[in-house]
């Protein structure tokens, strides 16, 4: 069996969020961990790879900002 963990984030840094604790906390526990980072105005996505850890996959994501209805925000892939 193979457990695998997911996130999204965007500008995690300019928001406060705790994210490489986050990322950090839960890879003892997964085989992988996805992350889906929308594009931001900060340093997001050069903290998480600083991680570098193999189990960390990224996917990189445009998030269409007109799109807020019901979620669909972070469903858009550029």
């Amino acid at each position: 069996m193979k457990i695998s963990g997911f996130t999204f984030i965007k500008n995690g840094q300019i928001l406060g969020y705790p994210f490489l604790q986050s990322i950090q906390s839960i890879l003892p526990i997964v085989d992988e961990f996805i992350i889906n980072i929308g594009k931001s105005e900060d340093d997001t996505l050069e903290i998480i790879n600083s991680i570098k850890d193999k189990k960390i996959r990224i996917i990189e994501s445009y998030w269409n900002e007109n799109m807020h209805n019901k979620g669909y925000v972070y469903g858009n892939r550029k």
